[in-house]
Formats: structure tokens, sequence, C-alpha cells
């Protein structure tokens, strides 16, 4: 019966320790989305322009033209004073620190986050703008780009 306890014990040891020599973690920069939530059909995701992630050089990236890159990516569709979702998948960030802008040629505004979560209220300016969602974190920094058009 001894035996038979030692080896129960040992077994369960032995279990339990493949259990955590045997997980990956992805420290990776995340993916950041928009999502209109009047029609959350309506899900774009952003381009990475700028990374750079401390925690593993390997996702390191620079754009030099970040402007070019929010042209290239596709057209999304809001009202003026709209209220627009984004989200982070992929990692567990603070979304309190995220920033985000519209640029329309020189022109910056920023935009108050909400603090019921993460959403935004777009400009009553109406027109195309480079949106740019900046996340600081403990890892590093990354930069997304997105094109939008306010009517």
């Amino acid at each position: 019966m001894k035996r038979f306890c030692i080896f129960l014990f040992g077994l369960f040891f032995v279990v339990s320790l493949t259990g955590c020599i045997g997980e990956e973690y992805d420290f990776s920069p995340p993916t950041a989305s928009l999502t209109n939530p009047e029609d959350i059909t309506q899900e774009e995701k952003l381009a990475e322009a700028n990374i750079n992630w401390t925690f593993d050089e390997k996702y390191n990236k620079e754009t030099k033209d970040i402007l070019s890159l929010a042209k290239k990516q596709n057209k999304m569709h809001f009202n003026s004073g709209q209220k627009v979702q984004f989200s982070l998948q992929d990692g567990y960030f603070d979304e309190k620190n995220v920033k985000i802008s519209l640029w329309q040629n020189e022109n910056k505004i920023d935009l108050e986050m909400d603090n019921a979560g993460p959403y935004f209220n777009l400009p009553k300016d109406k027109g195309e703008f480079m949106i740019v969602l900046d996340l600081p974190t403990d890892k590093g920094t990354a930069q997304y780009v997105g094109n939008i058009v306010i009517q």
C-alpha cells in the first residue's frame, strides 16, 4: 500500500510538472481593430505601423511614411460624432493607456477615450482621415493606422 501511494504521488508530481513545462506564452504585440457598434459586422483590422517591442526585438518594425500605409488600408465609413469601439486581441493590455488621434493633412485631432470601455467618439468634422492608435505597454510600444471616412 505504501508503494502504491508513493507511485500515485510521483505520478501526480510528474503530470503536474509537465503541464508547467509544456506551456508556451505569447508576448507578441496585440492586433488592433475598429468596430462599428451600430453594425458589428463592420470590423476592420488596423495595420501595424511602428512597433518598438523591447520584450522581444523580433517584432520591431519601423514605417517611415505612415500616411501612405494608412491610405492603402480599406476605408471604414462612420457618421460624424459616432461612437466607435476599438479592440486589442492576443494579449492583456490596459485599454486606458491607448491614445487615438485622427490626421487630415497636417491637422491632428486627439480623441477622448470613453471611461466606460474601449470606445471613443468621432468628431463632427467630415472627410477622409488617417486614424492612429498608440499603445504604450510595459513590453514596448505599438502603433496602428487605418483609413476612415466620416460622413
